[in-house]
């Protein structure tokens, strides 16, 4: 991994300046981080280290093991423990009160579609053997149509190595970034974009995601978002 992309890259998404209220902000919010290994790990780290008030760990075993480390950077914090959901019943239960929910791995299943009902913002991850990616989906909804009956199709496992820590740090800043506000600007609404981070020493970039705010089912009221 080139350090100077790497380092250029965190330049050009630099957070703007937090200051009082931005802090109040991370301060009163509560962020879901899903998974258990290296990338999430990473990712709650960032996320406790930067202030953010609560965090729901939703995962296997591993990541009741983080509670010191995370607390050691944040002895505010508040965190729980949820399992893996099922369906989307469970993924809606799971996304109650939250303000964006983090995910390592590029799976598919109700997740999206329960984020969509909930209007909640949705950052996934993902760290192999050549690059770091990281998309984020920025806010959008509330749609009550959003399909949850999505079965489950698990993705390649993680690399538990460099370019996870990477993802986990990219998914991260761009998490604080929605929730400072820097993803309500005119020009970000209903919108997604994918940050990549090559292993190679390539140029890392940043693609804005073209979508479109209709939902069949509601005429667009929703806002639900689709790929166009």
């Amino acid at each position: 991994m080139n350090l100077a992309t790497v380092t250029r890259f965190a330049r050009q998404l630099a957070l703007p300046e937090v200051g009082p209220a931005g802090q109040e902000r991370l301060g009163a919010a509560r962020a879901v981080v899903v998974g258990d290994g290296l990338a999430a790990e990473t990712a709650a780290r960032y996320l406790a280290a930067a202030g953010v008030g609560a965090l729901r760990l939703v995962g296997g075993e591993a990541s009741l093991s983080w509670d010191a480390a995370l607390r050691g950077s944040n002895p505010d914090v508040a965190l729980e423990h949820a399992p893996r959901p099922a369906d989307g019943a469970a993924w809606m239960a799971a996304l109650d009160g939250v303000a964006i929910v983090l995910r390592a791995g590029f799976d598919d299943d109700a997740l999206l579609p329960a984020a969509i009902r909930r209007a909640v913002p949705l950052v996934v991850l993902r760290g192999d053997e050549s690059a770091a990616d990281v998309v984020s989906f920025r806010r959008h909804g509330p749609c009550p149509h959003a399909p949850l009956d999505v079965p489950r199709v698990a993705a390649v496992p993680l690399a538990e190595g460099a370019a996870s820590v990477v993802a986990g740090a990219l998914a991260a800043s761009e998490a604080l970034h929605v929730l400072i506000g820097g993803g309500d600007s005119p020009a970000r609404a209903g919108r997604a974009r994918h940050l990549r981070v090559p292993l190679d020493g390539g140029e890392a970039t940043a693609q804005d995601l073209p979508w479109t705010p209709e939902c069949f089912a509601c005429g667009g009221t929703g806002n639900e978002m689709s790929f166009a």
